[in-house]
């Protein structure tokens, strides 16, 4: 009997030991390559399930943003159209009150300027009630420092009884909407003489 070979009760020689696990290697081999393949597939549908469920969330959550920013805007337009009707209902009368006094500018009948200037003084005031209840706020401008966030400056005056940057004259009213300067003042503000100005320079 030679080295490396096993006899059978017969007496006839079998394969070696070592050649026939070298014949069993290739196949555990393949079982295994199997299995990792059959992992690697299994990976890859878990893979693409999730991907398939993460994409149907995502269009699920844009077609719930398209919605909401759909109402919201349908929402802003009511609120907006519900805000100009009843700005314009409190501006009716003032409209009534204007019609009514050029149809008696245009009639035969003269009122007395007094009588006049009284009627458009309560027009006005009027007016400035329903901007107020609207969060409508004149600027104090006359008489004020100047104040670059509120007014703005058309000319220069120079003069020796007023500080400098003073307003002395408000040539258009500026207002703020809800806190907010909407239009400044256009005034006229006071500045030191030029040959003030030089005595006064070290």
């Amino acid at each position: 009997m030679t080295e490396g070979t096993i006899e059978n009760s017969e007496g006839e020689s079998e394969e070696p030991l070592v050649r026939k696990v070298e014949k069993e290697e290739p196949k555990d081999k393949v079982m295994e390559l199997q299995k990792q393949l059959e992992d690697v597939v299994r990976q890859k549908a878990e893979s693409e399930k999730k991907a398939a469920d993460y994409l149907d969330r995502l269009k699920r959550l844009q077609a719930d943003m398209e919605n909401i920013q759909k109402i919201t805007k349908r929402q802003l337009e009511t609120v907006t159209s519900q805000a100009s009707e009843r700005l314009v209902l409190k501006l009716l009368p003032s409209l009534d009150a204007l019609r009514q006094a050029v149809k008696i500018a245009n009639s035969a009948d003269s009122l007395p300027r007094d009588e006049i200037a009284v009627g458009l003084r309560m027009l006005q005031e009027q007016l400035a009630q329903v901007l107020e209840t609207e969060g409508l706020e004149e600027i104090p401008a006359e008489g004020e420092a100047l104040d670059p966030e509120l007014h703005e400056v058309v000319s220069y005056v120079e003069t020796d009884e007023k500080p400098e940057n003073m307003v002395l004259e408000e040539v258009r009213r500026g207002y703020k909407l809800n806190g907010k300067v909407i239009r400044p003042s256009l005034v006229v503000v006071s500045k030191k003489p030029r040959g003030l100005k030089e005595q006064t320079s070290p």
